[in-house]
């Protein structure tokens, strides 16, 4: 399994807006709002709201 990395996670999360062509504002939000996350949030808390979201 590869190690975490706060910093893979967002560059995953500004190449799929890229991908969608979302304008930089908005994705410079959105993972400005990702960011913060990661001090709230334990690896397990945020898979789990994930996993979730599916149901």
């Amino acid at each position: 399994m590869q190690q975490w990395s706060n910093n893979s996670c967002l560059g995953y999360i500004r190449s799929a807006l890229e991908r969608k062509g979302w304008p930089e504002e908005k994705i410079r939000e959105v993972v400005k709002a990702v960011y913060s996350e990661f001090d709230f949030k334990t690896l397990e808390e945020a898979r789990k709201v994930y996993e979730n979201s599916f149901d």
